[in-house]
């Protein structure tokens, strides 16, 4: 249980636990080679197919526009309103995947109940008699029912996270709300893109890729580690383009506002 119970502190992480005692420093296990990142990953232009024919959006418009120009309880008629341009644009995502190992010790202590009646407790080469006189290693707590040894020791830890991580054309961090299979993608993204307006990455794919390494390698570990091994390692890197239609609408005193129609979604932004 005591196992069980330290291990569920770090979540959606694999941990190989071998502990050692502190006169002791010889442990099997796993050991990990650290590296810059391998850059022989996965990249992708995707780009999303609009949803709307242009009917359904001439609709959308014809029965939003005149909100944009609503004044207290006053709202225009549409026909006070009417749209200036309509320009197709795409805006970019881009979904990073990554897999974060970590190889460490750490110092922890590890609490034994024993019964009344043990005077001391072999474990490997060490010995902890069960006194007032410890050592470091040991401490007796309680003089009746089961006592407790507290054994400073230290935990060989193997630790691997996946993450991934959806970043918008501004580098905010955004959940991605979008399906994003063969039936919502363009056959032919690099004509489309060509051929349309888009949008760039106000941000470098290495700046990128270090924000999700800041975030996935984050470990909150409370004793002191040593020999400290880390590997990141990039696997996918998409980049996701969504078609959003902005109207360009005149009203009264020729006041202009914008009206930007997610085209995936069929919905006014």
């Amino acid at each position: 249980m005591k196992k069980q119970k330290e291990m569920d502190r770090y979540e959606k992480q694999q941990h190989i636990v071998y502990l050692t005692s502190s006169l002791s420093k010889t442990v099997e296990g796993i050991s990990l080679k650290q590296e810059k990142g391998n850059k022989d990953h996965n990249e992708k232009t995707i780009v999303l197919r609009p949803q709307m024919t242009k009917d359904e959006m001439d609709e959308l418009i014809e029965k939003k526009k005149a909100d944009y120009f609503r004044h207290l309880l006053r709202k225009p008629n549409k026909s006070e309103v009417h749209v200036h341009s309509l320009v197709l644009t795409y805006e970019p995502y881009m979904i990073i995947s990554a897999k974060y190992e970590a190889d460490f010790y750490r110092k922890a202590v590890h609490t034994i109940k024993v019964g009344h009646e043990v005077k001391e407790v072999v474990l490997q080469e060490g010995t902890f008699p069960t006194s007032s006189k410890l050592s470091v290693l040991g401490r007796v707590e309680g003089k009746h029912g089961k006592n407790k040894i507290d054994l400073e020791l230290e935990e060989h830890v193997f630790v691997e996270v996946e993450k991934e991580m959806t970043i918008d054309q501004h580098g905010k961090e955004r959940e991605m709300t979008y399906k994003v299979h063969s039936n919502t993608q363009e056959n032919y993204p690099s004509k489309i893109l060509e051929k349309n307006n888009k949008k760039d990455f106000e941000f470098t794919k290495e700046l990128a890729i270090q924000k999700l390494k800041d975030r996935i390698s984050e470990r909150k570990i409370d004793s002191e580690i040593r020999d400290l091994n880390e590997n990141f390692t990039v696997n996918e890197i998409f980049q996701v383009y969504v078609p959003i239609y902005e109207a360009r609408l005149v009203g009264p005193r020729k006041k202009v506002e914008i009206m930007r129609v997610d085209a995936v979604k069929k919905k006014v932004m």
